[in-house]
């Protein structure tokens, strides 16, 4: 609430209600706010988390506000309060009225809005069924008397298996419903290169239909980051911090095999695979195969504590910056486990494989 308050501090007399020649105009009323304003934020890219802020809005005495703005189409966020934000894929010409009752926002007059939310609906729902259910399984074996090392193990592929049904069944809607709505961009956020042709076919129906929008810009950007990421790319290099301070650069590195293992301590399937790692390494640590470890973590004791207590003795750094480390971006890393494969020149031999798929791979390369 006091990040709230200092951004409104600041920028208060810089607000406006009205515009001329307004791409889109939002109206409605904010029930029991405890604030007198509200602001609106552009979400100019999602992967890094960068918002920018474009206006308050002031509200009336009975929370009623009215605004105009000529400003692009985009995904915007409407900020109620710390706690509460909403959601708008908004595009030219739109009327958007918002009520936000019992902190249940409605949100009329955007296609593009109610696109997304179908989509954000049916993500939850598909992640519950498919992935969440697994993962009380695992945690449900774990606390039991006598944890079955075979059930856990046998679950953590199910979920790996089922993370990828889930985000299938997220690309079949976005085929089947959105077309070149603006409500794709947030769904970037969850593309993979095992859809690369879907998406850049997506991409380019996209900047026809609107061929000057920073959007656009930012769709072919994850397009391309996918390719130079998959198989037969040369990886981007990464330079970064190891526990005791020292830097450590992926191209430094001059084994003939290099596994890029993105983790981090919160990331379950990454920990049980820390077995089959260690098995790996111990197995070809001095035949030209190594692990280059990029932990996804953002406090530095529970990141250490992880490397301790899974043996992770191979070269491992982070930024301590979670899903906006550079190397994340730059690798089009939005989820955990992750992993490439490259050999001595960075090229990418192999990707996001685990359990006995990576160990079969690595056992075939280094026996060549």
């Amino acid at each position: 609430m006091q990040r709230i308050l200092f951004l409104l501090t600041i920028i208060l007399f810089t607000s406006c209600s009205k515009k001329e020649n307004s791409t889109f105009t939002l109206q409605g009323k904010i029930n029991n706010s405890e604030n007198k304003y509200i602001l609106l934020q552009q979400e100019s890219d999602i992967e890094r988390k960068i918002s920018k802020l474009i206006d308050t809005i002031k509200l009336d005495e009975n929370g009623n506000f009215e605004y105009a703005l000529n400003d692009e189409p985009h995904y915007y966020t409407l900020v109620l309060n710390e706690n509460e934000n909403i959601p708008l894929a908004i595009a030219k010409d739109q009327q958007i009225t918002i009520e936000s009752i019992n902190s249940k926002p409605l949100v009329t007059g955007s296609k593009d809005t109610d696109l997304l939310n179908a989509y954000e609906k049916l993500r939850k729902e598909s992640l519950d069924r498919l992935v969440n259910t697994i993962r009380k399984q695992i945690v449900a074996e774990n606390k039991s008397e006598n944890p079955n090392p075979k059930t856990i193990d046998s679950l953590g592929k199910l979920e790996l298996k089922n993370y990828d049904l889930h985000l299938a069944e997220l690309n079949t809607f976005i085929k089947d419903k959105m077309g070149t709505s603006i409500a794709i961009y947030p769904t970037s956020l969850r593309w993979k290169d095992n859809n690369i042709k879907f998406f850049d076919s997506l991409t380019s129906a996209f900047e026809t239909a609107h061929p000057d929008l920073a959007i656009s810009k930012k769709l072919r950007e994850k397009v391309t980051r996918l390719q130079q990421t998959a198989l037969g790319g040369k990886v981007p290099g990464i330079v970064m911090t190891a526990a005791n301070k020292d830097t450590v650069s992926l191209f430094s590195i001059t084994e003939k095999y290099t596994l890029i293992d993105f983790w981090a301590s919160w990331c379950g399937p990454c920990r049980r695979e820390s077995d089959i790692l260690n098995k790996l390494y111990e197995k070809y640590k001095d035949k030209g195969f190594t692990i280059y470890g990029v932990s996804l973590d953002t406090n530095e004791k529970q990141w250490t504590n992880a490397m301790a207590k899974d043996h992770r003795i191979w070269a491992n750094v982070s930024s301590l910056q979670g899903f906006e480390t550079p190397a994340a971006y730059n690798f089009a890393v939005t989820a955990l486990p992750m992993n490439y494969l490259i050999d001595s020149k960075g090229i990418i031999i192999a990707k996001n494989l685990h359990g006995e798929e990576l160990e079969k791979l690595v056992d075939q390369v280094m026996a060549n």
